[in-house]
């Protein structure tokens, strides 16, 4: 065996007694205890401050971000809210116009019937007055031959010529006849 195992992993006399534990060594303590504390101070000083501002600004960014996120998140949750409210409003706008425009098919509709209603009225008072006329036409001209033929089977059956003043009262007296029959005809 080499020189310095021996010595190195335990006490011991023999050649082949190896032991467990080491032996303490204060100087390699010390120094370890005096590097830890200036690379501890070394790092406090100059690399401590910096490592801590860098997480600081970190979690400042971080939660800017997310105070921004939740800005971004009210002002989207608005707008939608906007659109919704104006999407209401043109529904309420074009549903309202929808209503007039109705309203108005159906004013119009009901003042075209009237004044169509109103037309054949006044086509039919027309065309009753045309009757009406046409009618008392057509019995002037009927009394008139009924006087003609009067006057004619007068002259015939009395054997003469029937004066003007036989004419006249011949025909009313007819006329009247007539009229009477046709009052009872009426009344039947």
């Amino acid at each position: 065996m080499p020189d310095g195992i021996p010595a190195i992993l335990g006490a011991g006399g023999g050649e082949h007694e190896y032991g467990l534990v080491l032996p303490v060594q204060w100087e390699t303590i010390i120094w370890t205890w005096v590097i830890f504390l200036l690379l501890f101070l070394v790092l406090r000083k100059f690399a401590w401050k910096p490592l801590l501002a860098a997480v600081e600004a970190r979690e400042k960014r971080i939660s800017d971000s997310l105070a921004k996120a939740e800005e971004v998140q009210r002002s989207a949750a608005a707008i939608a809210q906007k659109q919704e409210a104006a999407l209401a409003e043109a529904h309420a706008k074009s549903k309202a116009v929808l209503d007039e425009a109705r309203a108005q098919a159906e004013d119009f509709r009901r003042r075209e019937t009237e004044k169509a209603r109103q037309e054949a009225d006044g086509f039919l008072d027309r065309a009753k007055k045309e009757i009406a006329l046409e009618e008392n036409r057509a019995r002037d001209t009927l009394r008139r031959e009924v006087v003609d033929i009067t006057l004619e089977a007068a002259s015939r059956v009395l054997g003469r010529a029937v004066t003007g003043d036989d004419e006249r009262r011949l025909a009313e007296q007819t006329v009247s006849e007539i009229t009477a029959r046709r009052a009872g005809a009426k009344r039947n």
